[in-house]
């Protein structure tokens, strides 16, 4: 039995050195294609000549492990394999004139990547420069302005709907963000990333439903801009009757100086929304200071405000029914607060908890005093004469200086609002053209203050088409903004933290918020954006409109191979078509190849083929533009390589015709610097870098990754 067991042994050694040689004579083959023949040749030769005379040996020993391997690689080139060396075998192609070779992308390899010095160098000294984060302060005032902004005209509105309730309707809408404090926080835990809720959903759900949440996000950044923009010029037009520019006019103004005031970069802007949200609020305590004096010198039994107070309903249905909307218009009162998660990378973690906390504060501070000195100062048929209440307040209080004042902060501080939406919305066309949702060209950037010029500029682009296509109206474009608004905080807040806590469980994240809390902010955004749309049905058409636009366009921008795909079987499968490819056909066949360019990383520890399959599914879902996958593994030294990686590697690369599957090794351990690095060695963006998985106790959060996917 020995003598039979190195005759075999002896029989593989040399069929390894007949098939080497026949590597070696067939290198030449070209796509990727095995050398077929040749092999088998070898193969046969040993096998009949070399083989152990006693036929019953393999009945009574199994084989040794170069024998298995051989002969596996014999039945697989003998059976089913494609004479072109393409990945489909002999099964014909579904359309008659279009051969299988348009499709297919290549065999995919296997490689050990040496970081290069260079990279790693890069790597430590971008780790050394020091980050500078936006303060308190200016970290609260850029959304900030959206909140304390929107009392200049969400007062007329409520006053109309609640009345005397008006305060008491402002306070409970601002105590209602408590809801969506936790959400927010352990989002941006979880993932700190700028983009908002299309990182939330890029990362805990699919490409689909991520840029479903784009569309919604930016609908509501330039609906911000152009309500904001809107309302100061209806404001500074009505203040200024003689003046000889129409407030549609001022609005366009408006809007272009603040979207060129952003090129600045965020930090500038940051600083002069820090001033203009200072600047308010001293001008507001200014405002109430002198309104309490009067009302404490003109009229200290109150009989003004027992007069409105008279004008309430008296029925308890009544009653009831004007609280509820006059909370649902109200909430619409704390717009701005959603736009924080926008730019949460220029923060730290304590820094953003204490921005959420400021806003609530000063929003319900601001607005329930406000609103009360209005209705204690002021008669309500002034108040509903549709006049700049704050403004009539402040000529109530103090004189027609107190009024200008009042009027110029007004301008002021909705200009800073304009200011907030367009940054928000050009930091989200960055992220999307990052992760190759928008062409590269959205990247561009200025070389002095190294802001993304076109990504802003396309947000001012939007803000402006939008006023225009609403006819300039202030109306119109306030019922887009109010349900973008609702469905901002209800579908992609609530929904994202659902989806964190069910399909990225494991992610590292501290504070965790309960269900119970999560369940009541649904309940909360639902209850008040059906009771907004009830008294508006056609907002609801409204934002409809604009928001299939922004996502026909998206989808469109980023379905372009599954487009020219469709395409060419149409084509193919036209009378135009012939044998061979026509010209149109080719130019197809180039375009979709060149749609289809881009490479994905997918950092994998083990080599269970079921957990790797699972994540090509994912990456040939969500990345249609992918022809290539490369499952890269680091190990501390070479011992530790998963046995079955390879292997199961080249199983998955001949079970995906169309995607190239390639293995790559590189030695150290998985971190951020590490990810780093080897995007600069492989030049592809962290973006399109991925991880299976992160342990609850991994060391680093999934935002120290810049970018990187969770996909399983």
């Amino acid at each position: 039995m020995n003598r039979d067991l190195e005759m075999g042994d002896k029989a593989a050694e040399t069929l390894a050195g007949r098939i080497g040689d026949a590597e070696k004579r067939t290198s030449g083959v070209s796509n990727g294609a095995r050398p077929l023949r040749p092999i088998a040749e070898a193969v046969d030769y040993v096998y009949a000549t070399e083989a152990p005379d006693n036929a019953d040996i393999q009945s009574i020993t199994p084989p040794s492990f170069a024998q298995s391997e051989f002969q596996t690689i014999v039945r697989r080139q003998r059976y089913g394999n494609d004479p072109d060396g393409l990945k489909i075998g002999h099964i014909p192609s579904r359309s008659p004139h279009l051969h299988h070779a348009w499709d297919f992308v290549g065999w995919g390899s296997l490689r050990y990547v040496e970081i290069k010095k260079e990279d790693l160098d890069a790597v430590e000294e971008n780790a050394k420069e020091p980050i500078t984060y936006l303060g308190q302060i200016k970290a609260s005032s850029v959304a900030g302005n959206g909140v304390v902004g929107s009392v200049f005209y969400t007062f007329p509105v409520i006053a109309a709907t609640a009345g005397i309730f008006s305060p008491l309707c402002l306070v409970v809408a601002c105590l209602l963000l408590l809801f969506f404090r936790p959400v927010m926080l352990e989002l941006a835990a979880a993932v700190r990333l700028n983009g908002a809720n299309y990182i939330y959903l890029l990362q805990f759900s699919g490409k689909l439903a991520s840029i479903i949440g784009a569309a919604a996000t930016l609908l509501d950044a330039v609906a911000t801009s152009t309500v904001s923009a809107a309302t100061a010029s209806t404001y500074l037009t009505g203040e200024f009757g003689h003046l000889p520019v129409s407030s549609g006019v001022f609005t366009i103004i408006f809007l272009s100086a603040l979207g060129l005031l952003a090129l600045a970069g965020i930090r500038e802007s940051a600083s002069l929304s820090a001033s203009v949200f200072i600047f308010h609020i001293i001008s507001m305590t200014m405002l109430i200071i002198a309104a309490i004096v009067h009302w404490a010198h003109s009229d200290p039994h109150s009989h003004i405000l027992r007069a409105n107070w008279d004008l309430r309903p008296t029925g308890a249905l009544d009653i009831v029914r004007t609280l509820f909307y006059g909370i649902c218009i109200a909430f619409l009162g704390v717009t701005g607060f959603e736009c924080t998660p926008s730019y949460i990378q220029n923060m730290r973690p304590a820094t953003y908890s204490a921005v959420l906390r400021n806003l609530i504060i000063i929003a319900a501070i601001l607005n329930g005093t406000l609103c009360l000195l209005v209705y204690a100062i002021i008669p309500s048929q002034t108040i509903l004469s549709g006049a700049n209440v704050l403004s009539v307040l402040a000529e109530y209080a103090a004189g027609r200086w107190l009024r200008v004042w009042v009027v110029v902060d007004a301008v002021g501080v909705l200009l800073g609002g304009v200011l907030t939406g367009v940054v928000s919305a050009g930091g989200l066309i960055d992220r999307l053209a990052q992760d190759n949702v928008l062409p590269q060209i959205f990247l561009a950037k200025l070389p002095v203050t190294k802001s993304a010029y076109v990504a802003t500029l396309t947000s001012l682009a939007i803000s402006l088409l939008l006023f225009v296509a609403s006819g300039m109206s202030l109306n119109t474009v306030s019922s887009a903004f109010s349900v973008a608004f609702f469905k901002l905080t209800s579908y992609q807040y609530c929904f994202s933290n659902l989806l964190l806590k069910v399909n990225r469980s494991r992610l590292p994240r501290e504070p965790r918020v309960g269900m119970l809390t999560l369940f009541g902010a649904l309940v909360v955004v639902c209850t008040t954006w059906a009771g907004n749309v009830a008294l508006n049905p056609t907002s609801l058409a409204v934002f409809a409109v604009a928001f299939i636009a922004i996502l026909a366009c998206l989808i469109i921008l980023n379905a372009q191979p599954w487009m020219l795909r469709v395409a060419l079987r149409l084509h193919s499968a036209s009378s135009f078509a012939r044998t061979r490819l026509t010209r149109l056909g080719a130019l197809l066949v180039r375009a979709y190849k060149r749609s289809r360019s881009a490479q994905v990383c997918i950092w994998t520890k083990t080599d269970d083929i079921h957990t790797m399959l699972q994540a090509l599914l994912s990456v040939q879902r969500n990345a249609p533009d992918a022809s290539t996958v490369i499952f890269v593994h680091a190990y501390p030294s070479i011992e530790n390589i998963p046995s079955e990686l390879h292997p199961n590697t080249r199983l998955l690369d001949e079970a995906f015709p169309t995607i190239t599957v390639d293995l790559a090794f590189v030695q150290g351990e998985f971190s951020p610097k590490l990810v780093e690095a080897t995007s600069r060695t492989l030049g592809i963006p962290r973006s399109r870098m991925c991880v299976l998985s992160l342990g609850r106790n991994h060391r680093w959060p999934l935002g120290d990754y810049n970018g990187m996917r969770v996909i399983m």
